[in-house]
């Protein structure tokens, strides 16, 4: 099996290897973009940790892409429908 690591993914490696800090690792799950971890790594970040936020292979960088491009979302391959709230 192939891994791909994004060059974001690498910097993020190599920074908190370089740092001698202690990293932690932060997955997001389905339906969310590593920035949702943004607030999370900044608190680690300024406690002395080496924060990396990695994404899942083919999800979107941004979630402006993700909304232009609903074809490429977890939702749309893992074949669920949304949940639609009642009206």
């Amino acid at each position: 099996m192939a891994t791909t690591v994004t060059e974001r993914e690498l910097a993020q490696v190599e920074a908190a290897n370089a740092s001698g800090r202690t990293p932690v690792v932060f997955i997001h799950g389905l339906w969310l973009l590593p920035s949702s971890w943004d607030n999370w790594a900044a608190l680690f970040e300024e406690a002395g940790y080496a924060a990396v936020t990695p994404a899942w292979p083919d999800d979107p960088e941004t979630v402006e892409q993700a909304r232009a491009n609903r074809t490429s979302s977890p939702r749309r391959r893992s074949g669920r429908s949304p949940i639609t709230p009642p009206r």
